[in-house]
């Protein structure tokens, strides 16, 4: 019986669970991976802003292109806010609850706000870079993303299939 329900749970489990989730074809899709830049494209991984930036320099559009500039600085601002922030963050909470001659101990707590203040600021600057990419995605998606008309085969002639 404990056998059965195992079985069960197993086929049960192998009909609704899927390995990877279905990309769309022809659409830029944001991944959210390890490395906070990641998108797919045409059946190709682009991983890093320097090797996706020709997809949106190749639009020529402006609106995708300032997205893309808002992306990388808000990336690199935030990245630098947050290491900095984490070092004074570690810095002064060692300062703070011990005694240094050189430094005082409210110039450590004063240090650990600091330090809190720039890790939450470059967290926010790193989710706001992410939100640019999403928002550049998407946009390019919507214009640049299906094809507008197509020329097909279909019940033994040619068909002209508008987009709308």
């Amino acid at each position: 019986m404990y056998r059965c329900f195992l079985l069960q749970c197993f086929l049960f489990l192998v009909c609704f669970t899927h390995a990877q989730q279905p990309l769309p074809h022809n659409q830029m899709t944001f991944l959210s991976t390890a490395k906070p830049n990641s998108i797919f494209y045409n059946d190709t991984f682009y991983n890093g802003s320097r090797s996706y930036r020709k997809l949106f320099y190749a639009t020529k559009d402006p609106n995708l292109i300032q997205l893309y500039k808002n992306h990388q600085v808000n990336k690199i601002l935030g990245f630098a806010l947050s290491t900095t922030g984490l070092i004074s963050l570690t810095a002064g909470t060692i300062y703070a609850s011990s005694y240094h001659p050189n430094i005082s101990r409210g110039g450590g707590w004063g240090m650990v706000g600091a330090g809190l203040f720039a890790a939450i600021s470059g967290t926010y600057l790193t989710t706001q870079s992410v939100n640019d990419l999403l928002v550049a995605t998407y946009l390019f998606n919507k214009r640049y993303g299906n094809p507008k008309a197509a020329v097909g085969i279909s019940n033994g002639g040619l068909s002209f299939v508008l987009n709308l």
